[in-house]
């Protein structure tokens, strides 16, 4: 399988202009050529390109304008782009880096240089994808439960303190549920740990289900989540029921028995069924009245509350 090689768009009014450097680009990057202005950004909207050449001197939309313009697309703000002009002046060269081209070309083009300039620019630009999407796959790895997918513990509370701060502003009560599951050691004893991560899948996709898209469920522990309400009422009684409806759709939910289908090395596909329940404990917090620390230390005491009641159960810290 061969890699992607990399794209330039060129845009001159007269791309006869740019066929010679064309020419000399077309061995290790595809072309596409536009005439105009906006025919373009219309091009670089459907394809963004690693990088753009744009001429200056156009009719209709200048070079400077048409660099404005594609700056403020945010799917074409990073891409670097060379302005290619035979203006030589030091102040047509100075306002197009001013606006934050990446580099100027003169004409009579002297190809040579210029395609030195572009295979940087251009690796540059890879570089920067490539770091780019390595920061992004290590936040993902640091902020996310690798199992489930979910927010774990680190991002939960960086949520709880956002969740605190808004309702500071509004005035608005939130609520934390320690969730810990009922009969799920059992389940690992007996058929092994692959089945329970079966199991920890369905319980996070569960979850899911019964909260609002705005709303935090986070993977803390083994078998242990924390489900984050925010933006309830402005009364905490009101704001209670609103908790408790949701802490009782989840218990539900959780309740509902399990098919798991477990595949093995040389085995044929078998299906467990497990009945497991949910002990869950809640606790309301609203303008920063209590710290993050114990909004948590609370909705766990009172999820022990829950197993002592019995499990299967919810139970307010009061």
């Amino acid at each position: 399988m061969t890699s992607r090689r990399p794209q330039i768009l060129a845009i001159d009014d007269t791309p006869v202009n740019l066929m010679t450097l064309g020419a000399a680009l077309e061995v290790e990057f595809d072309l596409q050529f536009a005439s105009s202005g906006p025919m373009g950004i219309a091009l670089a909207l459907k394809n963004p390109p690693d990088l753009i050449l744009l001429d200056v001197m156009m009719p209709e939309m200048d070079g400077f304008e048409t660099y404005r313009r594609l700056v403020a697309e945010p799917r074409l703000r990073d891409i670097p782009v060379i302005f290619v002009t035979a203006l030589d002046d030091v102040e047509s060269e100075i306002d197009g880096l001013a606006l934050g081209a990446a580099d100027y070309i003169t004409k009579p083009i002297n190809v040579t240089i210029a395609r030195h300039r572009i295979r940087n620019l251009v690796e540059r630009e890879q570089l920067r994808k490539e770091v780019g999407l390595q920061r992004d796959q290590l936040r993902e790895i640091a902020f996310h439960d690798a199992l489930t997918g979910l927010p774990n513990r680190l991002m939960l509370n960086d949520r709880i303190q956002q969740a605190m701060a808004a309702s500071k502003r509004s005035g608005l009560f939130g609520a934390v549920m320690f969730i810990d599951l009922d009969n799920f050691k059992s389940l690992n004893d007996a058929h092994g740990h692959e089945v329970g991560d079966l199991l920890l899948h369905d319980v996070a996709r569960r979850l899911t289900k019964c909260v609002r898209e705005m709303d935090t469920v986070a993977r803390v522990g083994g078998d242990e989540f924390v489900v984050m309400l925010s933006e309830l009422r402005d009364e905490r009684d009101k704001s209670a029921e609103q908790a408790a409806a949701v802490a009782e759709k989840i218990r539900t939910s959780l309740c509902l028995p399990y098919r798991l289908a477990v595949s093995r090395p040389g085995q044929a596909q078998s299906a467990v069924e497990h009945h497991c329940s949910a002990s869950i404990g809640v606790v309301l917090f609203v303008n920063q009245e209590t710290s993050q620390v114990d909004i948590l230390k609370n909705a766990d005491a009172a999820m022990y509350q829950a197993k002592e009641a019995g499990r299967n159960a919810v139970r307010f810290f009061a």
